[in-house]
């Protein structure tokens, strides 16, 4: 548990209405959030704020997605027992149920200010390229012979941020990609007022703060606001990047080497974290900048919105008779010590033992899958860790002259026991390609993935079809 009087740069909530027509079908509103997951009782929250205030808002035109840093506060319930607390540090503490409430009404306000704000524009979108995320599994050529770690992985030959001085590291495990995808906004006379960024990395290059931090969507801003203006909406968006993460794999010496040299003149001492955050920022800023007067010269006015909402069900990832008759062991273990990481690993166990229970009843995940077509461009959906190979797939088959993979998007459907603190209500588990199950290690096993890599290709599949219906 990490608490924290200290912010060390703003979170934000950044909504976008963008309608060509009355209804939720021509029109999409899209909420990004400076959280790590959206849960769906956060969106059940916003929404029933939104509704008391405007009964009129097209509730089903929202899509609400998390930037995923891991220095913003907890919403989640069920992680720890606040209560317990010394009375000295309780009564200065804002719990997970308070902060929601807060972020609830600021998601709220953001929405309103956006929809009932709507006037007449301009879209441009464009692609560049900004080096932000890097794959941080690595793959060995020795096997573990499943190397197991109670409630938190179970290696093979892969693992999450593995050592590649390692005499029997072989390669680094998946595709990385470096694209950037725009969206930008502009008044009738052409002015620039915000954009859509869409990045397949997420937000954590200082993620084990303890001070609250919008990572380096912060610096990202500041880079771009420096150039474009201070009063330029910036609206973050992570492609499929499950296996991404901005921390480098390879080279992290000379990385190191030429960002001190960079941040020289700075007059304070040097931070690798906060210089590689600052990098991002730049490099994202300059792809910014250059595709810019590009796109410019193809803004349209005229770009007609679909946006269609189905139930995609999503073969579940199967808890095998060993996996379970490990964790039940394994949980008896736990149960005997006395301290709060062990309760995590077992509420770990727990959740993998209640799968076992309920998968051949509940044998598929439904997830609401948003699929939005505007002009030559799609927006496609999906609220878990996607690995980025799922990403690339839906890009190069679709119809869209680009196509913005957004995850960790709130899904309000799931397998019908959710409730907050358990699985998938909270929002955000991974979602593994084959041959990163075949591997194994954190983000790959059984505790992380509520759906498996034949899931993941449903996935594929069912939006695809959708996006061929729309560009028909």
């Amino acid at each position: 548990m990490r608490i924290t009087d200290v912010v060390n740069d703003p979170l934000t909530v950044t909504a976008l209405t963008i309608s060509s027509g009355d209804t939720a079908a021509d029109t999409v509103v899209f909420i990004s959030c400076d959280i790590s997951v959206i849960p769906v009782y956060l969106i059940e929250e916003a929404q029933e704020n939104i509704r008391d205030r405007s009964p009129s808002f097209p509730l089903d035109s929202l899509i609400f997605n998390a930037t995923h840093t891991h220095a913003a506060p907890n919403i989640r319930d069920a992680i720890h027992d606040y209560d317990a607390l010394p009375p000295t540090e309780r009564e200065n503490l804002m719990v997970p149920a308070e902060y929601r409430a807060f972020l609830a009404a600021h998601i709220a306000d953001a929405a309103l200010e956006s929809w009932e704000g709507r006037t007449a524009g301009r879209l441009a979108w464009g692609f560049g390229h900004a080096v932000v995320g890097h794959n941080r599994r690595t793959s060995y050529l020795e096997d573990f012979a499943e190397q197991e770690f109670p409630g938190q992985k179970i290696e093979r030959n892969a693992r999450m941020y593995g050592k590649t001085d390692d005499p029997s590291f072989s390669h680094v495990e998946g595709h990385e990609d470096h694209s950037v995808q725009f969206l930008y906004t502009f008044d009738p006379d052409g002015r620039l007022t915000g954009a859509i960024i869409n990045v397949p990395c997420p937000s954590q290059v200082t993620e084990s703060w303890s001070r609250m931090s919008a990572d380096y969507w912060h610096d990202t801003r500041e880079a771009i606001r420096k150039v474009h203006g201070e009063d330029v909406f910036l609206l973050p968006q992570c492609s499929a990047a499950g296996d991404q993460s901005p921390h480098l794999q390879l080279h992290k010496a000379a990385e190191a080497r030429m960002l001190a040299l960079k941040e020289e003149g700075r007059g304070e001492e040097f931070d690798f974290n906060l210089a590689q955050r600052r990098e991002i920022g730049r490099r994202i800023e300059a792809a910014f900048s250059e595709v810019l007067p590009w796109a410019r010269k193809d803004m349209r006015d005229d770009a007609a919105v679909r946006h269609v909402t189905k139930t995609a069900d999503l073969t579940r990832r199967m808890v095998s008779k060993e996996e379970h008759a490990r964790n039940v062991s394994w949980m008896a273990m736990l149960k005997a010590k006395d301290d709060s990481h062990s309760e995590t690993l077992l509420n770990r166990c727990q959740a993998v033992v209640d799968k076992y229970e309920e998968q051949d009843e509940a044998p598929t995940f439904a997830m609401e899958n948003h699929v939005v077509r505007l002009g030559d461009i799609a927006f496609v959906t999906n609220p878990f860790e996607l690995f980025l190979d799922y990403g690339v797939r839906v890009r190069a088959r679709g119809p869209a002259i680009q196509t913005f993979v957004m995850q960790l998007v709130g899904s309000r459907t799931g397998t019908k026991d959710d409730h907050p603190g358990r699985f998938p209500r909270r929002g955000g588990t991974y979602l593994p390609t084959a041959r990163a199950e075949a591997g194994g290690g954190y983000s790959a096993c059984v505790y992380c993935n509520q759906v498996g890599h034949q899931g993941g290709q449903e996935w594929v599949d069912a939006t695809l079809r959708e996006l061929q219906q729309l560009f028909r």
